[in-house]
């Protein structure tokens, strides 16, 4: 996934309620698909997602346990 928003840009009074959430799942697990660390941001408005913002970190090196 290149781009880590998206942002679903169709006018609610036109969507079908299911295939819209069956949308919104797809692209929900699609943005999971190798997160390991990180977060998932889901923006909902008017109960229709409008936004899913992915933020991924990548851990470079475990931390040892002693010390600073």
């Amino acid at each position: 996934m290149s781009d880590p928003t998206h942002d679903f840009d169709e006018r609610p009074s036109a969507r079908n309620p299911s295939s819209e959430l069956e949308q919104a799942l797809v692209h929900i697990r699609e943005a999971l698909r190798g997160l390991e660390f990180g977060v998932l941001s889901i923006i909902v408005q008017d109960g229709v997602v409008i936004q899913i913002d992915r933020t991924e970190r990548k851990r470079l090196r475990k931390r040892s346990g002693g010390g600073s």
